[in-house]
């Protein structure tokens, strides 16, 4: 990977083009960098061990406080919704003082809320404000369905107002119904969008954003975001190896000391542009820092090539921004995953109960032993849990460091059934009802390979990242029992990455046909 000044798609002239933000922000800028290291070099006391210990070298450039933009971005939020609500609700409550036997105020009351809830995404693309030409379709889209959602939801809950079409909304209702409320939205659109774009203008609504890589593309991403305010984010300072110092903004860290950078600084947002940093060491230097309220973006390889917006989400002025997504537990749709595995796994096992019955009865009769056989492994967070299976094997002492193969002569002739289908797994069921596995996730491994595998593989560790699983990513594709460790933690940490309650659906649907013993 090259350094920040030798990045993919160099910026050319504007490597030496400084920041810019308005005439009064180009004249200002460097006495007010300098101002600002003076500062730091008071502040920061490299003999005290309890203060900054040199992590944050420069303090960053803020105009206005976090809090204050934050609470303006929220208002303006807020209005946007209150803005579409009154917008939908404004021509039946014009009407109804005219004939309030047209339809029921409750109807009208549903179709609000509705109409508000499918038009809530439509404001925003993350920090990027949508403009209105751009919604058009989404936002026509919406408020047709709009109608046709509250009819199906009031026929289910008042299922004898049916019968009386004056007091319903009907389909014919609905064209007259989207006529009348799509263009006042699109006015109220207009005039909230011509609010927040002001505000960002201003300094308001704007997050703070710090730039990993100094060099041409990292220069140039600065300047982008300072001159594009509708994006949402306003660079506050650079994170590199490099001692540049003519920079148009504090070089606030190094990149190996992002995470606690992030922690001091308070910052939620950073652009990865093509700092010092190696590829690999940068992955790690990322992985540390995933946190709920932190997003990441990434100016992506050969950009210049075609890259187009609706493959990425995000483009300023030519310059294509990916946000990567919150991996795993870090995710705000995560918490729904417990909430699935506790209900998937309660069902499942009255479901099968009766197969279950019926294995426990092979492994009694097939050898002497207990029916289950437990095992310490390594679950989220390295700590570890024991693991519940059927036993499928002669009783041994070494189960806790031999590694298990598929011709293995210890294998019972319940074994040789149970294992090729994996309903020697089901017991785990209890494992994930009691919060310690859940229903996808990587493997668990033994305390013994775990360590051994951790010193083997430097991305090993980060499949703890999540809970483990009874069925996985790597299994799916084929990887279980005797096979490449190394493709199985790719597989593992892939899943993590890319996690969503559909990918777990999918897995799921996947496992059935290795329970014949497919491999893929």
């Amino acid at each position: 990977m090259g350094g920040s000044h030798g990045g993919a798609g160099a910026g050319g002239a504007s490597g030496a083009r400084m920041l810019r933000q308005g005439d009064e922000r180009s004249t200002t800028l460097a006495p007010r960098r300098r101002q600002r290291r003076v500062e730091a070099a008071q502040v920061i006391d490299l003999r005290d061990r309890s203060r900054t210990d040199g992590v944050i070298i420069e303090q960053p450039l803020r105009a206005l406080p976090q809090q204050e933009r934050r609470a303006v971005g929220w208002n303006l939020r807020a209005l946007g919704h209150v803005v579409d609500a009154v917008a939908l609700a404004g021509p039946f409550l014009f009407i109804n003082t005219f004939r309030t036997d047209l339809v029921s105020i409750r109807v009208v009351a549903l179709f609000v809320v509705v109409g508000t809830l499918l038009l809530w995404p439509t404001h925003r693309r993350g920090r990027q404000l949508i403009t209105p030409g751009e919604g058009l379709l989404s936002t026509l889209t919406r408020i047709s369905l709009a109608p046709i959602i509250t009819t199906l939801l009031f026929s289910i809950v008042r299922y004898s107002d049916l019968s009386n079409a004056q007091r319903f909304i009907d389909m014919v209702a609905i064209v007259q119904i989207v006529a009348i409320t799509f263009p006042l939205v699109m006015l109220g659109r207009l005039i909230t969008y011509r609010l927040a774009v002001t505000s960002r203008h201003r300094g308001y609504d704007l997050e703070d954003t710090l730039i990993v890589g100094s060099g041409p593309i990292g220069l140039e991403v600065a300047e982008v975001l300072s001159e594009n305010p509708q994006f949402g984010l306003v660079p506050c300072g650079f994170v590199d190896g490099f001692d540049d110092t003519d920079l148009p903004l504090p070089l606030v860290g190094r990149p190996r000391d992002l995470p606690e950078v992030l922690t001091r600084t308070r910052v939620r947002h950073v652009v990865l542009a093509f700092g010092s940093a190696a590829e690999s060491e940068l992955v790690a230097i990322i992985r540390r820092c995933m946190h709920p309220d932190v997003q990441f973006y990434a100016v992506p390889r050969l950009f210049e090539l075609g890259i187009s917006h609706e493959d990425i989400g995000h483009e300023v002025d030519g310059l294509p921004l990916i946000p990567l997504r919150q991996p795993g537990s870090a995710a705000r749709s995560w918490p729904a995953k417990r909430a699935f595995d506790l209900v998937a796994s309660s069902i499942l096992i009255l479901l099968t109960s009766p197969i279950m019955l019926a294995c426990a009865l092979a492994v009694k009769l097939s050898s002497r032993g207990p029916v289950f056989f437990r095992q310490e492994r390594i679950g989220i967070g390295g700590h570890p849990f024991e693991i519940l299976k059927f036993r499928t094997l002669r009783v041994n002492d070494d189960s806790n460091t031999t590694w298990s193969v598929d011709d293995d002569d210890r294998v019972t002739w319940a074994g040789r059934v149970l294992r090729p289908s994996h309903l020697d797994e089901l017991p785990q069921l209890f494992n994930v009802l009691r919060g310690e596995m859940s229903l996808v996730g990587p493997r668990p491994e033994r305390p013994h390979f775990v360590e051994q595998f951790s010193g083997e593989i430097d991305e090993y560790h980060y499949r703890h990242r999540v809970p483990v699983g009874i069925t996985g990513w790597a299994q799916v594709n084929g990887y279980w029992g005797d096979t490449s460790i190394e493709r199985r933690v790719r597989l593992d940490n892939r899943y993590i990455e890319n996690w969503s309650l559909w990918r777990d659906l999918l897995i799921g649907l996947r496992t059935i046909p290795t329970l014949f013993g497919r491999r893929r």
